[in-house]
C-alpha cells in the first residue's frame, strides 16, 4: 500500500466533485455536514446522464420492475456504509415528511438474509451446500464503544467456532455458535453416513489442534510450537481420510473445509499476522489460492467450490477469463474474516428496493436539502493542470443536454407507490430539444447524442477544490495530463485490474418452492459459467408494480464476469456496446436451456426451459419472450468491476495523495484500507477525501478496524 500522499490543506472556495457514484456522495456527505458554508461557498456533484449511483445505479422500467447493474447485497462488517445511511434517513425523517412512504428507516431498507450457499459439482451432479448463519443483536453502523479491534488472533478464535459448528452438525449436536451447514441436492446415499463418521472424527482432531492452538496464543512469544501443531492436524487430518471413504462428498467436503480453515491459521500465525490487520497488506502480491497452499491447504481443497466461490463473488478473474483466477491473499485472508466472523446482525442484508431507491435517492434528498448542488447531463472529458503542474486547472464539462425554458436545475426523481425513485428515462418534459433521446445510453462511454454544449470549468471561478470520483477504468480516458506528468498516475492506470461483468434478472411466474428450490431469500457462488453467481430475490415482488394477472412468484438474479480479452475501449466503435449485449443474451439462452435446471429443476422440461414461465411477455412464445426480461454487459470503462489482483495492491493511490494540491480521490479503487470493490470502500475513500479537504485526520469518523 502506497504511503504516498498529497499536500492537501484545509481550504474554502468552492468544491466540484467528478461522479455521483458512492465514493463521490460519500465525500459530499462528509463535506456538506453541520456548519459546512463557514468552510466552503459550494459544493457541486457533476454527474453524466440522468441518475446517481454509478456501477450501483438503478431504474425502474416496465410494470415498476427494478432494473439494477448486477447483483448487490450489503454485508453485515459494512459498518461505515450502514452508518452514512442510517444518518441519511434520520436526517429525511420519513415518518414525518412522507408517511406514506414504504421505506422510511434503515431498518426498512435493508432486511437480514442469513442463507449463503455454495454450489458444488462431483460425479453425480449438482450439490447445493448451504449455509444458515445466525444473526446477532449487534447493528452494523452503531458506534463502536472503547477499542474495537478485528485482527488475525480474532480470525483464528473464530475459525475454531466454525469449525465447532460444522463438526456438531454433522454429529446432531446443537452448534454453539450459530451456524448450521447442509447439503441440499440430493437425499444422501448409502455410504454418506460413513463418511460422515470418518467427517466427525477427521473433525475432533482439527479442533483438538486449534484448542492447543488457543493455550499458545496468550503468551506466544514464538510460532514455530503452533505451527508445529497445525502441521500435524493437516497430516492427521488427511491420512484419517483416506484411510476412510475419499470418494464420499461429505467427507470431502469436510477436508476441504479443514484444510482451507486450518491453512489459513497456519498463515496467519506463522507470518506474524496476529497483532496488526494492516500486516495482512504484505501479502498481496501472492495469490490467495497459492498462499493457502503455502501454508498447507490441499490443492483439491482449493480447487474447490470453498475458495472458487470466493473468486466468483469478488470476480477475481483477469480479462474475465475463469482459468486465470487472481486475488490478493492478504484481502483474501482478512475479507473472508470479516465476512465471516464480524458481521454485525446478519452476514448479508437484502435491499427491499432497488439500490437507487434505497440509497441513491434518498442520499439526493439529503444531499440537497444540506444545499448540495447537483448538474446532471454533465460528463467529465479531461482534467488540465496549470503551469506548474501542481494544481487540477480546468475541467472540460460535455454538457449533454440543456434544461428547458423554466427549469434552472433538473430534478431526477419520480414517485412510484409513494417511493421516490429514478426512471429507466431522462424526464424530458425538463429538457430541451430532447426528442428521441430514450434511444441513447447518455452513461455509455460510446453515446452518440450529440451534446448541448462543452464547459469548462475553471480553478477561482468554478471550483477551487476537486474530488475525482470516477472510477478508475476512466482514468485513462479524462486523465491524460496528470498520467503523463506523475508516474503513479501511469502505473495505476496501467496496472490496477478492472473487469467487465454481465448480469441477468428474471422474473418467473410460480414460486421457487414449486420450481424446486427450497431455500428463498438465498445468496449462491460457485455455479457454473455464464452466471456463476445468483441470489434468490422474492422480497422485491411487493415492491415492483406487475398487474395481478402476470404477477411474478420468483424474482432471480444473476451475475458473473464477462471475457473481454484486449482492449476494447474503441470510442469509435459505437457497436461495441450492443455487441456484448447480444452475446450476454446468447449466453442467457444457453444457461437457461442447459443450468438453470440444477437450480430450479421445475423450470424445465423435457424441451427445455419452459418460456411461458417469464412475467411480462405478452403473446409472444418461445424463446422470443425473453427479450421481456432484463440484462446487461457491464463493458462501459466506468461500470468495469476493480479487482484485486495479486501485486496491483500497491500501484493504488491513497485519497488524499494523489499529487496534486487541490485534488483528492474518491471509488473502490483508491487505497482506502479496504482495497476491494464494494461500497464500504467507496464510502471509506470518500469519507477520507472529504477529511482531507476540511483538515482532518484521514481516519477522522471512520468506523471499523481496516488494512
Amino acid at each position: 500500500m502506497t504511503e504516498v500522499r498529497g499536500t492537501q490543506r484545509p481550504s474554502g472556495g468552492k468544491v466540484a466533485i467528478l461522479g455521483g457514484g458512492m465514493g463521490g456522495l460519500a465525500a459530499a456527505w462528509r463535506l456538506s455536514e453541520e456548519g459546512w458554508r463557514d468552510r466552503f461557498d459550494k459544493i457541486t456533484v457533476y454527474q453524466r446522464g440522468h441518475r446517481l449511483g454509478g456501477k450501483g445505479a438503478s431504474h425502474r422500467g416496465v410494470n415498476g420492475r427494478i432494473e439494477e447493474h448486477g447483483l448487490h447485497i450489503w454485508l453485515g462488517y459494512y459498518d461505515n456504509a450502514f452508518r452514512l445511511l442510517r444518518h441519511c434517513y434520520d436526517e429525511l425523517d420519513r415518518d414525518r415528511t412522507r408517511p406514506g412512504c414504504p421505506i422510511r428507516s434503515v431498518e426498512d431498507a435493508l432486511k437480514p438474509s442469513v442463507e449463503v450457499g455454495l454450489e458444488h459439482r462431483d460425479d453425480d451432479g449438482w450439490e447445493h451446500w448451504i449455509g444458515s448463519f445466525a444473526r446477532n443483536d449487534l447493528r452494523p453502523g452503531d458506534d463502536p464503544r472503547g477499542p474495537v479491534s478485528f485482527t488475525g488472533a480474532d480470525i483464528v478464535a473464530r475459525a475454531l467456532r466454525l469449525l465447532g459448528d460444522f463438526h456438531a452438525s454433522l454429529s446432531g449436536a446443537r452448534p454453539t455458535a450459530g451456524v448450521t451447514l447442509s447439503a441440499s441436492s440430493r437425499p444422501p446415499s448409502a455410504t454418506t453416513a460413513g463418511g460422515l463418521d470418518v467427517a466427525v472424527a477427521t473433525l475432533a482432531v482439527a479442533i483438538e489442534a486449534l484448542g492447543m492452538i488457543d493455550t499458545f496464543l496468550r503468551p506466544l512469544t514464538s510460532s514455530a510450537p503452533v505451527v508445529a501443531v497445525l502441521d500435524e492436524a493437516l497430516r492427521s487430518a488427511r491420512a484419517m481420510l483416506s484411510r476412510g471413504m475419499p470418494d464420499d462428498s461429505a467427507s470431502r467436503r469436510t477436508w476441504n473445509l479443514v484444510s482451507v480453515v486450518l491453512a489459513q491459521v497456519r498463515g496467519i500465525v506463522s507470518e506474524g499476522l496476529l497483532a496488526d490487520p494492516a500486516a495482512f497488506a504484505k501479502l498481496n502480491d501472492e495469490d490467495y489460492r497459492e498462499w493457502s497452499i503455502r501454508h498447507g491447504a490441499s490443492p483439491e481443497a482449493v480447487d474447490s467450490t470453498l475458495i472458487r466461490g470466493l473468486y466468483d463473488l469478488v470476480f477475481g478473474y483477469e480479462d474475465g477469463d475463469p482459468a486465470r483466477p487472481g486475488f490478493a491473499a492478504g484481502l483474501g485472508v482478512f475479507l473472508s474474516g470479516k465476512t465471516f466472523f464480524d458481521y454485525k446482525g446478519a452476514i448479508f442484508w437484502k435491499m427491499q428496493a432497488g439500490m437507487g431507491d434505497v440509497v441513491f435517492a434518498p442520499l439526493y434528498e439529503a444531499l440537497r436539502a444540506r444545499g448540495v448542488d447537483f448538474e446532471f447531463f454533465h460528463r467529465v472529458d479531461d482534467l488540465h493542470l496549470d503551469d506548474t503542474r501542481s494544481h487540477v486547472e480546468a475541467v472540460t464539462i460535455g454538457r449533454q443536454v440543456a434544461l428547458a425554458p423554466g427549469f434552472d436545475r433538473y430534478e431526477p426523481l419520480v414517485e412510484m407507490n409513494g417511493l421516490p425513485v429514478f426512471p429507466e428515462h431522462p424526464l424530458v418534459d425538463q429538457l430541451r430539444d430532447a426528442e428521441g433521446i430514450d434511444d441513447h445510453d447518455l452513461e455509455s462511454f460510446w453515446c452518440r447524442w450529440p451534446d448541448a454544449e462543452s464547459r469548462v470549468l475553471r480553478r477561482g471561478v468554478d471550483f477551487d477544490q476537486v474530488v475525482f470520483a470516477i472510477p478508475v477504468g476512466m482514468a485513462r480516458h479524462v486523465c491524460g495530463e496528470l498520467i503523463d506528468h506523475d508516474e503513479r498516475w501511469r502505473a495505476m492506470v496501467d496496472g490496477m485490474g478492472t473487469v467487465a461483468t454481465q448480469a441477468l434478472q428474471l422474473w418467473l411466474r410460480e414460486s421457487e418452492g414449486d420450481l424446486g428450490w427450497d431455500a428463498p431469500g438465498s445468496t449462491m457462488s460457485g455455479f457454473v459459467e455464464p452466471f456463476d453467481t445468483w441470489a434468490s430475490m422474492p422480497q422485491l415482488i411487493d415492491a415492483e408494480d406487475w398487474p395481478a394477472g402476470d404477477r411474478p412468484g420468483t424474482i432471480a438474479y444473476y451475475c458473473n464476469t464477462f471475457p473481454t480479452p484486449g482492449d476494447e475501449e474503441d470510442p469509435t466503435d459505437h457497436e461495441h456496446p450492443r455487441r456484448c449485449h447480444d452475446q450476454v443474451r446468447l449466453n442467457a439462452v444457453e444457461f437457461m436451456e442447459s443450468e438453470l435446471r440444477h437450480q430450479l429443476p421445475g423450470a424445465v422440461g423435457a424441451e427445455g426451459f419452459r418460456w411461458d414461465l417469464l412475467c411480462g411477455a405478452g403473446d409472444v412464445d418461445g424463446e422470443g419472450r425473453l427479450d421481456s426480461q432484463y440484462w446487461r454487459a457491464n463493458v462501459d470503462p466506468s461500470d468495469r468491476y476493480v479487482q484485486s489482483l495479486p501485486g496491483t495492491d500497491r500501484l493504488r493511490l491513497r485519497p488524499d495523495g494523489s499529487g496534486f494540491e487541490n485534488l483528492v480521490l474518491a471509488g473502490d479503487w483508491t487505497d482506502s484500507g479496504l482495497n476491494a470493490g464494494c461500497i464500504e470502500a467507496a464510502v471509506l475513500s470518500g469519507l477520507k477525501a472529504a477529511n482531507a479537504l476540511v483538515g482532518l485526520d484521514p481516519g477522522s469518523g471512520v468506523v471499523g478496524v481496516y488494512m
